[in-house]
């Protein structure tokens, strides 16, 4: 069994080993954590995080990118929301603010439809 690198919070910002939908290759990018870890593999649900400025609909502009503990101007990508395993967290770097919290659930609530 994998060691747990780090137990975070629902909103935190995260490190993570993300695997990308194109290809089996992955990389080490920041994340925003929702929710808690299920099951015996410690799945958890991540919002990947760019520096692109291209975004869609539902995809959260983060306006206070700084404050929520990242290097450049981000956008919250809703629209690629994963599983990943808590094992593909590095490191907690920040924690997004009560602003963008509603905004990213109100996003969420959009992409899924409930």
């Amino acid at each position: 069994m994998a060691t747990r690198l780090v137990v975070a919070k629902p909103f935190s910002v995260c490190l993570a080993a993300f695997r990308f939908l194109e290809s089996n290759d992955q990389k080490l990018r920041p994340v925003i954590i929702i929710g808690r870890p299920h099951g015996r593999r410690y799945v958890q649900m991540a919002i990947p995080i760019s520096s692109s400025t291209q975004a869609e609909a539902v995809d959260v502009v983060l306006e206070d990118w700084k404050g929520n503990g990242l290097l450049k101007p981000s956008v919250a990508r809703i629209h690629r929301l994963s599983a990943i395993l808590e094992q593909d967290l590095i490191e907690e770097i920040g924690m997004i603010d009560d602003k963008h919290r509603q905004v990213i659930k109100s996003a969420l609530k959009n992409l899924l439809d409930v």
